[in-house]
């Protein structure tokens, strides 16, 4: 049997000295990644949405959409604000994984730099998840009054309720807005970047406030100990002293 051509091993990704390229496509699959879960509970929420309209009950219906648009905008601040805390513990890692390496010594090529916190990437995440507002929010306004532009509004409530349906309420049930033009939907991408932004930056500022509580406590901890072994240090050495004073007053 013929000796087989030794496999040649796989070359490993550096993720930790990525070049410019690199960085910014990377950057941007995580962003992408992170966008997936909010922009599905908004999707979740225009569906239950869109059966609220169907109540007859205008009151009712108003107030279920107002509880589907929030339930949307809270999964959004959840789920943010875990991504900013989990970026924030990646930033903590390539710090001390880039004074190592200043130091002199290798750091593994496993650390992902494009996951490390930055304040700026909560509002790109909430400006990903509004771009379909943006693009069914231009050709819904372009199409308004065709055929096509009445199945686009179907789409578009389905797909992106929460920001389409409560300008129909506006059209609907306030006489003076019945003609208000569908580009103003696209105003509403301020609130996915806005939320995403603010509970990215706080989820953040949450784990480094934790970290520094837990910091201090090991401290206060170290601290206690080193003043009860200087206690008892102080108390063997009295004690010493004391025995050896009582000592040299019995030889005398």
């Amino acid at each position: 049997m013929l000796n087989e051509a030794p496999k040649k091993p796989k070359k490993k990704i550096d993720y930790a000295h990525p070049n410019g390229w690199q960085l910014f496509w990377r950057i941007q699959r995580e962003s992408w990644r992170r966008t997936i879960t909010p922009a599905l509970m908004y999707f979740f929420m225009s569906l239950l949405l869109l059966a609220a309209q169907a109540i007859e009950i205008v009151w009712l219906q108003i107030v279920l959409g107002i509880v589907c648009i929030a339930g949307g905008i809270f999964f959004n601040a959840h789920l943010l604000f875990h991504f900013g805390a989990a970026h924030d513990d990646v930033l903590r890692s390539g710090i001390l994984y880039r004074k190592r390496e200043e130091e002199g010594i290798a750091i593994s090529p496993d650390h992902h730099v494009e996951k490390e916190y930055r304040p700026w990437k909560g509002f790109y995440i909430g400006f990903l998840m509004g771009l379909p507002v943006i693009i069914l929010g231009i050709l819904s306004g372009a199409l308004e009054g065709t055929t096509a532009g009445g199945y686009l509004a179907g789409a578009f409530v389905m797909l992106a309720g929460c920001a389409i349906v409560p300008f129909t309420w506006l059209r609907n049930y306030v006489a003076s807005m019945n003609g208000l033009s569908l580009y103003w939907t696209i105003l509403t991408i301020v609130v996915p970047i806005l939320v995403s932004g603010l509970f990215y930056i706080l989820g953040a500022y949450r784990n480094r406030r934790k970290l520094a509580e837990k910091e201090a406590r090991e401290a206060a901890v170290k601290r206690a100990a080193e003043e009860a072994r200087q206690a008892r240090l102080h108390h063997e050495q009295t004690e010493a002293q004391r025995l050896k004073t009582l000592q040299s007053k019995k030889k005398k």
